[in-house]
């Protein structure tokens, strides 16, 4: 079974290291609220699936999960993308956590105490977690998982 040059190119670009920050940038605009580090399993399905990347480019300060959740092509497979990136989500927590870039309570919010580290990181996939941040802003964890049809983790 070899491997060609993209399926390498892909493994790199999906790694938790590169991927850690845009859940960083997530949290350095987002709200701590309780239970928040669930929303972590909605940041890199969400930001790395097209047609969403392309609506979250759009959005504004008066965007909202309505807004977001009005077209349903965007939230097709979301369910089984969630359960494709829980994995690399949770290498990229614990990288977070380790190098201190992120503190989560005992009431599992989750607070960005360090620096988001962009210099390797892809620029649009930041700005993307950034605006879903903004998006979720004034959205419980329970509403938001419920809004987007999601049952569990």
């Amino acid at each position: 079974m070899s491997s060609s040059p993209i399926d390498h190119l892909f493994t790199l670009q999906r790694t938790p290291f590169a991927l850690a920050p845009v859940i960083h940038r997530f949290y350095e605009f987002s709200d701590a609220k309780e239970q928040d580090v669930l929303l972590s399993y909605l940041v890199l399905p969400m930001v790395l699936y097209p047609p969403m990347r392309t609506f979250l480019m759009g959005a504004r300060a008066t965007s909202s999960l309505r807004t977001l959740c009005k077209e349903q092509s965007r939230l097709v497979g979301l369910a089984a993308r969630v359960q494709d990136f829980k994995s690399l989500t949770n290498a990229a927590l614990l990288i977070l956590t380790a190098e201190r870039g992120i503190k989560v309570a005992d009431n599992l919010s989750v607070r960005s105490i360090g620096e988001v580290r962009t210099a390797n990181a892809n620029k649009e996939l930041l700005e993307v977690g950034q605006k879903l941040a903004t998006v979720f802003a004034d959205v419980n964890v329970v509403s938001i998982y419920r809004t987007l049809g999601l049952k569990s983790l």
